[in-house]
């Protein structure tokens, strides 16, 4: 089967996507269902609802059918194992996590994705996985 890699720049503007979609949903329902117990000044309780959303939001979307999240959806990318199949629960779990290591190289775990073989990502490397535009 016959698929293009998605390469820096897309994913990066997917990933900038995703953010200001789940910023702007998690705000909202922090607002809405929060709003007294929140000292915006310490923000521990935004940071740890912030990042529990966002490893639920990530993972499930790209372990779904759909293979990607809203925003690689959008730009019309997916997420796939190395012989093109949706990617299981377990393994969009690791590579969230994956991204953590691709964060802490200073985002050259990221950044390799513009420079290897098949576009990927530290993180695509360590999970199995790559970014590729939607197979029809």
């Amino acid at each position: 089967m016959n698929y293009k890699p998605a390469g820096f720049w897309i994913r990066a503007m997917a990933a900038i996507i995703d953010g200001l979609i789940m910023g702007g949903i998690g705000l909202l329902v922090m607002l809405v269902f929060e709003a007294p117990l929140i000292d915006f000044e310490d923000s521990t309780a935004l940071d740890i609802f912030m990042f529990i959303y966002s490893v639920i939001f990530i993972v499930i979307f790209t372990a779904s059918k759909l293979k990607a999240s809203p925003g690689k959806l959008i730009l019309g990318i997916q997420v796939h194992t190395l012989d093109n199949k949706q990617i299981g629960i377990g393994r969009s779990i690791g590579r969230y996590f994956a991204y953590i290591i691709s964060t802490f190289t200073f985002m050259v775990g990221y950044i390799m994705a513009g420079f290897t073989k098949d576009k990927k990502a530290l993180h695509d490397l360590i999970c199995g996985t790559r970014v590729v535009y939607k197979i029809k």
